[in-house]
């Protein structure tokens, strides 16, 4: 057995399990927030932005904070790092990570 191979298998394990233990909170709050939006009146709706949808500021954020305002550009979702929530009129934007920014004139 090659010792120094099985300490670089742990190291690799070591640094995962930060991004891990980021992942499972975050789950875990996602989860709570679902159990806990049946007791809400009206009821709230949960939302996630598909990749390839252009950028809306109404119920996206955009969490690298690249996008300037107002943009002549049409900037699509790489993907979505929170859901977002919707309670009757109220929007809680979800927060995404923009892939692309297109320059339109």
């Amino acid at each position: 057995v090659d010792l120094d191979q099985n300490e670089a298998v742990l190291n690799s394990w070591r640094s995962l399990s930060m991004f891990y233990e980021a992942f499972v909170g975050m789950a875990s709050s996602i989860w709570t927030l679902h159990k806990l939006s049946h007791a809400f009146d009206p009821a709230v709706e949960i939302f996630q932005v598909e990749r390839g949808v252009e950028f809306s500021m109404v119920y996206m954020d955009d969490v690298t904070k690249r996008l300037t305002w107002p943009n002549k550009g049409s900037a699509k979702v790489g993907f979505t790092v929170f859901p977002g929530f919707r309670i009757g009129k109220v929007v809680i934007q979800s927060q995404v990570y923009v892939s692309s920014v297109s320059l339109t004139e």
